[in-house]
């Protein structure tokens, strides 16, 4: 222990390779894995190491391994239990088939109604609207594309965006947040 506590790395092998099978078996038991076993134990010896000037006050190395091991062991369960809760939280969500559909239908509606407003448009309102809602060009892309003024581009737009939202609102369909965020975000 001494020669460890000078940082002689061939008394650490020594001793790693002593404890080495019953820590792997107390750690496989506990974690019910290997391959966290061998993590667990690889943590543990790097934090005794660390820790080395310690172990000239240790009576029983054994139990002071198994200490670290086991402390090793029970964060791993502990963050392990954290992942397997949020995997649980999406995975056993049960969607209800009919909201769904009934979500799925409203929005290709709503997909329908906008095209016909654009297809209402004036050309060149269309022609940007389209660069900026389907190509996902910028303001000053579309400019330049068009060799217009940035203005005029986003002039064009906020016109656009409320002959859209007028003619919604003429099939009865109110302003929804999520819908604004998908079809009629500016850039």
């Amino acid at each position: 222990m001494k020669k460890i506590v000078e940082g002689d790395e061939q008394a650490f092998s020594v001793l790693f390779f002593k404890y080495l099978p019953v820590l792997q078996i107390f750690a496989t038991k506990f974690t019910k894995s290997d391959d966290a076993a061998e993590e667990i134990i690889q943590d543990a010896f790097l934090r005794v190491w660390l820790n080395r000037d310690k172990l000239a006050e240790v009576e029983n190395v054994k139990a002071y391994l198994y200490k670290y091991v086991s402390n090793e062991c029970l964060s791993y369960l502990r963050k392990k239990l954290k992942e397997d809760k949020v995997m649980d939280a999406f995975t056993n969500k049960q969607p209800n088939s009919h909201n769904n559909t009934s979500e799925e239908i409203n929005l290709n509606e709503i997909t329908k109604i906008i095209a016909v407003a654009v297809e209402k448009l004036p050309e060149q309102r269309k022609n940007i609207y389209q660069l900026s809602r389907r190509d996902g060009k910028s303001i000053p892309e579309i400019a330049e594309i068009l060799n217009i003024s940035p203005n005029t581009v986003k002039n064009a737009l906020v016109i656009s965006l409320k002959s859209i939202r007028l003619h919604l609102n003429q099939h009865g369909i109110t302003f929804v947040f999520p819908i604004v965020c998908f079809f009629f975000k500016i850039k």
